[in-house]
């Protein structure tokens, strides 16, 4: 009896193990300490297969990136084996796919995957938020350029096995990770959840901040030690607690994670750009290394519209995006609002809740509309969105710029129709909450799902300026808000540097840079590279260097003696002082897209610049 017990308990185990070692669930292991070639080696224990023969992809394309960029062309070594090591027939279908014959038999995939970074291929270079990086002191797991899928089996399950140095430590979105020694072990729902969970493994730099009931994880990798994650969490406590209270308090997620990575190479990154590229749970970043006071401002920027997206699309998007074909993609219609109404909501919300000014929010908008003219505005905005992969590619960039100025123009028009209740904040909450994370709209139907939330006038907006090629209504719009638009006027200006701009270098020190030098500033003598000392004997600091300028400029009046001290190189290239002298003098600029408050705004005109910025 006891023999017949033990036969059954060997029976059992050996079927459990079996079934260890092949379920419906992809198994993949990575050893970050076989680097080779700039290479990493992926292994799969596959899902059971039913078919005689499977095609294993990797993505043409990923959310967020519009632009195909073929990750399967940084494969090599594919190979697909049974469970007694025999290698199967692999066919190789299109740059992105590999067709494996008796798939019945499959029972494990290796290949090589090549670091995106640092390619030889040198067309078409990923944007790096969405490529690989394979160096000793840093991985970043872009994971659609490291793991595929099989048609069909999009939404089983990942195990992600990954074994790392000792030292290093891995920031990520997801939640449900165990550790064991030096091996962490990530379990995720399915592909698109994959996708959307870049991990970064280095020497662990990080801080956590609490806001809005969400843990927050900031991780920075900085070379040189530059920028710390203390430093970028003490930059973006203010931004990030106003934006809970812009989405109504709390945030719709319980974790989310900033990964930052920023390069010690002064000329930046192989494709020629930084930025960020978004995620549900984490924004993966790519920057250039310097002096904090100077990356503070563009790590606001660039955070705030990233971490907008847990808005749109986590939670607001169509099917085209909830059910992402990441080889024959679909593009949507409205890119107005994943990426024009995030980049908007990213500024408003800091001049709304003080974080920015309103002089320097109308500064940005009118660049908006500068950098708009680029680009096609004869064009419709929801066409150019579709076709954005192919014929409209060279307009995609003016999603952030035109895309931005047709939320503004939204926001107003509601705001207005509302007496000031009503704005995009609050639409896209009542659009969250009517579909969600799991529930997608259909494309064509969303601007009468808005109407229906809100007002008839807003069909006529969209049919005419989103739909429709008209310009927009940016007079009508702003002076809802009792702020003065004008195409081109004529302006005083004051400005003590004479249209020279200023920097913080790495020494801190306020060092001047040709901008728009005028005649003021061509009598005064001010030269590219001074570093400005004092001005009528007020000694210019670094951290307050803004906030001194403007009060110098308010107080001087034309005719003001002016005397300022710089440091400047000699012929040797050692810093000398030098006294400037002049008189000061305001000139007049002819500027384009001029906004500013009117000085006789009526009081519905100020009621609704109250709602809009809270000025």
């Amino acid at each position: 009896m006891t023999k017949r017990i033990l036969s059954l308990f060997a029976s059992l185990f050996f079927v459990a193990a079996l079934f260890a070692q092949q379920s419906n669930k992809y198994q993949f292991s990575l050893d970050l300490n076989a680097v080779h070639d700039d290479k990493l080696t992926v292994k799969l224990v596959t899902p059971v297969i039913n078919s005689d023969s499977v095609i294993y992809r990797f993505p043409a394309i990923v959310p967020g990136t519009y632009k195909v960029y073929n990750f399967g062309r940084f494969i090599s070594e594919f190979k697909a084996k049974d469970k007694s090591g025999k290698e199967l027939p692999v066919e190789s279908v299109d740059r992105n796919s590999f067709k494996i014959k008796n798939a019945k038999s499959l029972y494990e995939i290796t290949y090589d995957v090549e670091d995106t970074w640092d390619t030889k291929q040198k067309n078409n270079f990923i944007f790096e938020p969405a490529g690989t990086n394979i160096e000793d002191s840093n991985f970043v797991l872009n994971n659609h350029g490291f793991f595929g899928y099989f048609d069909e089996l999009k939404k089983n399950a990942y195990e992600i096995k990954v074994k790392r140095p000792a030292q290093m430590y891995g920031a990520t979105g997801l939640s449900e990770i165990t550790t064991t020694g030096n091996e962490d072990t990530y379990q995720v729902s399915n592909y698109m959840e994959l996708v959307d969970s870049p991990i970064m493994y280095c020497r662990p730099d990080t801080t956590h901040l609490n806001i809005g009931g969400s843990d927050i994880l900031i991780s920075v990798y900085s070379p040189n030690k530059l920028v710390t994650s203390r430093f970028v969490a003490d930059s973006l406590d203010g931004i990030l607690r106003a934006q809970s209270l812009y989405l109504g308090g709390t945030l719709p997620v319980k974790k989310y994670a900033f990964i930052i990575y920023l390069t010690g190479n002064s000329r930046g990154f192989n494709s020629g750009s930084y930025g960020a590229l978004e995620h549900s749970y984490s924004s993966m970043y790519t920057l250039i290394e310097m002096n904090p006071s100077l990356i503070a401002q563009t790590i606001k920027d660039v955070a705030a519209h990233e971490f907008f997206h847990i808005v749109t699309p986590l939670n607001i998007h169509s099917f085209e995006i909830g059910e992402f074909d990441y080889n024959n993609p679909k593009m949507s219609q409205h890119l107005w609002m994943y990426e024009g109404l995030t980049e908007y909501s990213a500024h408003h919300v800091q001049v709304k809740y003080g974080n920015m000014s309103m002089e320097t929010f109308f500064g940005v908008m009118s660049e908006k509309i500068s950098r708009s003219q680029q680009f096609d505005d004869e064009m419709s905005f929801t066409d150019m969105s579709k076709k954005c992969l192919g014929e409209t590619e060279d307009q995609y960039l003016n999603v952030y710029q035109k895309g931005a100025l047709i939320a503004m123009c939204l926001d107003l028009k509601l705001r207005f129709l509302s007496d000031g209740a009503y704005g995009t904040q609050e639409l896209m909450r009542d659009l969250a909450k009517k579909y969600g994370k799991d529930k997608s709209f259909v494309d064509d139907s969303l601007f009468s799902d808005i109407v229906r939330l809100t007002y008839p006038e807003i069909g006529t907006f969209f049919n005419k300026h989103v739909i429709g090629a008209e310009p927009l209504p940016y007079e009508e719009c702003l002076g809802y808000a009792g702020i003065e638009y004008k195409r081109r006027k004529t302006i005083v200006i004051s400005d003590p540097l004479g249209g020279y701009g200023y920097r913080v270098d790495s020494l801190n020190r306020v060092v001047l840079y040709k901008k728009d030098p005028n005649a003021f500033g061509k009598e005064m003598g001010y030269m590219e590279g001074d570093v400005l000392v004092s001005i009528n004997g007020k000694k210019i600091k670094s951290t307050t260097a803004g906030d001194q300028l403007k009060a110098i400029e308010k107080d001087l009046k034309p005719g003001d003696e002016m005397k300022v001290k710089v440091k400047r190189k000699n012929s040797e290239g050692k810093y000398v002082n030098q006294s400037l002298y002049g008189r000061f003098q305001p000139i007049e600029k002819n500027v384009k897209y001029y906004m500013a408050p009117l000085e006789n705004a009526t009081p519905a005109q100020l009621k609704i610049r109250k709602a809009w910025i809270n000025k």
